[in-house]
């Protein structure tokens, strides 16, 4: 049960980082780095609470084989995906919006890219487990 909610809550954080997005090309700065901050820390108590436990049990003793190895990138990628979110809010956090915004631009494409491919690598993940 708590896989089924997390794999919603994953889709709804793409619906939210879309939201973001379209309020950055409205020029609503603040509003887009506090919905991306909220995304970040939600899919962080996602990964601390449900996907690391998953993970561990998922792998532990189990021999190489193509679900380990999709388990393995979904992790990987959510990692660099997670690592990336919490730099850019940081920087986002620490500074005032605007002229950095427009210089992480390239980076924030990329990271939302990543994220989508992540998740849909989570469902992946999810439905070979049923």
């Amino acid at each position: 049960m708590p896989s089924t909610l997390n794999l919603i809550l994953q889709f709804v954080i793409l619906g939210v980082l879309a939201f973001g997005i379209q309020s950055a090309k409205k020029k609503r700065l603040n509003m887009h780095g506090y919905i991306v901050f909220a995304a970040v820390a939600l899919n962080t108590l996602s990964i601390l609470v449900v996907m690391l436990p998953s993970a561990s049990r998922i792998t532990a003793g189990a021999s190489q084989s193509g679900f380990t190895l999709i388990v393995a990138a979904h992790s990987l990628l959510g990692f660099i995906v997670e690592a990336l979110g919490v730099y850019i809010v940081l920087r986002w956090w620490f500074q005032t919006p605007g002229p950095m915004c427009w210089k992480m631009k390239g980076l924030m494409r990329v990271l939302a890219a990543l994220w989508t491919v992540s998740v849909v690598l989570g469902a992946v993940v999810y439905y070979m487990l049923l």
